[in-house]
This record gives C-alpha cells, sequence and structure tokens, in this order.
C-alpha cells in the first residue's frame, strides 16, 4: 500500500536536520565545481565543504583549483541545480513511496535545496564582487545571466508549488483503461 504524499506540520521537524542538509547540498555545489574543473583539466588543490572563514569571508564551503578553465566550472553547481531538481520533481510526483520521510527528505534535498542554493548566490551576486554569479556577470553576458536566474528560480518556485498543493497521487496518475468486453475505453 502506497500512502498519498502531501506535506503535514509534523515535517517541520526535519528543520533540525538543516546542518546536514547543508552539508549535503554544498559537497554537490562544490563537487560541480570540482567535477568541471577537473574535466577541464584543472588540479584540484583544497575542497571544503564545511563552513569556514576565508580572508575575512565567510564560506560555506569552497575549492580552489590551479590550471586554466573557463567560465564552465564556476556555472557548474548551477546547471547541476537545474538537473538536480529535475531529476527530483520527476521522482517525487511520479514515483509512490511507502515511507512518507523519504519523500519528504527528496522534496528537501531535491527540490528546496537547489532553490535555496541558487536563489542564495544570486542575491549575494548583487552585494559581493566575489561571489560565482558575480564572476559569471563579469564573463558572460548579464542579460543571459540574468535570465538564466530569473527563469530557473521562477520553475523552482512553481514546481514546489505543484508539490505542495496537490496531492502526489495526482500527479502520478494518467488516464485509466478500462477493459469491458472486449472494449477498450479512456476515461479521467
Amino acid at each position: 500500500m502506497f500512502i498519498e504524499q502531501k506535506l503535514q506540520k509534523k515535517d517541520l521537524l526535519w528543520l533540525l536536520a538543516y546542518p546536514i542538509y547543508q552539508v549535503i547540498g554544498t559537497a554537490r555545489h562544490e563537487g560541480s565545481h570540482a567535477l568541471v574543473a577537473v574535466l577541464e583539466g584543472a588540479k584540484i588543490e583544497q575542497f571544503v565543504i564545511l563552513p569556514s572563514i576565508v580572508g575575512g569571508h565567510f564560506l560555506w564551503g569552497y575549492v580552489q583549483w590551479s590550471g586554466r578553465t573557463n567560465w564552465v566550472p564556476v556555472a557548474a553547481p548551477y546547471l547541476c541545480d537545474l538537473l538536480t531538481y529535475l531529476v527530483f520533481f520527476f521522482i517525487c510526483t511520479r514515483i509512490p513511496f511507502r515511507s512518507h520521510w523519504i519523500w519528504v527528505n527528496l522534496i528537501i534535498l531535491g527540490l528546496v535545496s537547489p532553490l535555496i542554493n541558487s536563489t542564495y548566490q544570486y542575491v549575494i551576486s548583487f552585494v559581493t564582487s566575489t561571489s560565482d554569479v558575480a564572476q559569471l556577470l563579469n564573463e558572460l553576458p548579464q542579460l543571459a545571466v540574468h535570465s538564466y536566474f530569473v527563469v530557473t528560480l521562477v520553475l523552482y518556485d512553481l514546481g514546489l508549488l505543484v508539490i505542495l498543493t496537490l496531492p502526489s497521487q495526482i500527479l502520478r496518475q494518467g488516464p485509466k483503461v478500462c477493459i469491458k468486453s472486449n472494449q477498450k475505453r479512456t476515461t479521467n
């Protein structure tokens, strides 16, 4: 038997696991930078996924590499956020779960985390010139960078709104096929 998934007040208790979610999200973010930098031939010098203060700046994590790269390793976490979001949206809306807590954690890790990461990085790009997005704004056409973030952030918000307002069973259902005396008919 599968449970129809819908967020409940008791799910707010999962906020207590925030430090774990933050480390996992930071590992995804910094891992994206590192993977693409290595694919471009760079050597990873430091890989940190715990909060640190570096040069007087607070960082959730960071990766340093040596070697020539282009803008793609800088943009990698935001492309990874989009891919993560799309995969987890499909999983959370199409696959039935027997355990509610698994569904809630997939929502947090796969949908909320990319939204928070991309929103945070985009917003701080207006405050500091050392952020990833500020770097992208310097290296790429600003209209393209702003457009990417506005479109993906709206997509993330709309997807979460759909998941939080519609029961997952409705999202999973397709047309039902009834078979009666060798006749097929489609109903909704």
